[in-house]
């Protein structure tokens, strides 16, 4: 509804023609009289009807937070308490059953892993090292290595040659054995200028000869 109000200014004998809208009123949350009684609410019952009823509509609006799915929680098997009075009611067989039980042993500890040692660095060589190296191969000359020429075909084994090699090494073997045990058998108190039958026995077997009595004897098949 547009109430006109006429305002003449003195301003050149204009007549300005002012409407004015009126502002609606806000509607309030409550009402102001008890709808059974007529008594009129107070200032302070009608805030705080406003509060809770805005309250309310705060709540209506916001969307619920979803709780955590929960899991669910293991079924533990609580072990009943030992008393004596417990124990004196528990039948033979019972008592046994629980002295056998086998206790419950903690879990053994994991044992640590064994680092492994770091390779050793490569070092550079001294000078006074670089100088011997120099040294030696001055004096040794370096290694003749000439030019390796292939084969067409690989070379053979020489039987009788390595058999003539064996034979020769064996019987120079049994020859440094025999000294080395006459030379013993001589120095040795019990020596009376001849050797013992069984000594003359293991020479004889070393050496292959009969005539080996004596020390002197020895050195001159060895020698």
């Amino acid at each position: 509804m547009v109430f006109p109000r006429i305002v003449h200014y003195l301003c050149g004998g204009f007549n300005v023609e002012v409407t004015q809208t009126p502002i609606p009123m806000a509607t309030a949350y409550t009402p102001t009289h008890c709808p059974d009684t007529g008594r009129k609410f107070t200032k302070a019952e009608r805030k705080a009807a406003n509060k809770a009823k805005f309250k309310a509509e705060l709540a209506s609006k916001v969307k619920p937070k979803r709780k955590p799915k929960s899991k669910p929680a293991k079924a533990s098997t609580p072990k009943p308490k030992r008393t004596k009075a417990g124990l004196m009611r528990m039948t033979k067989a019972a008592l046994v059953d629980l002295l056998m039980e086998a206790p419950t042993e903690p879990a053994p500890k994991r044992k640590p892993k064994r680092k492994k040692a770091a390779a050793p660095k490569a070092r550079k060589a001294t000078p006074q090292e670089r100088t011997a190296d120099r040294q030696d191969r001055t004096h040794h000359g370096r290694p003749a290595v000439g030019p390796i020429t292939p084969q067409p075909e690989a070379p053979k084994a020489d039987v009788a040659h390595a058999r003539n090699v064996a034979r020769t090494t064996g019987a120079a073997n049994r020859k440094r054995k025999a000294f080395d045990l006459a030379t013993r058998w001589a120095f040795d108190g019990t020596y009376g200028g001849t050797f013992l039958p069984t000594q003359q026995a293991e020479l004889t077997r070393l050496l292959g000869a009969t005539d080996v009595s004596t020390y002197e004897d020895i050195v001159a098949i060895t020698h």
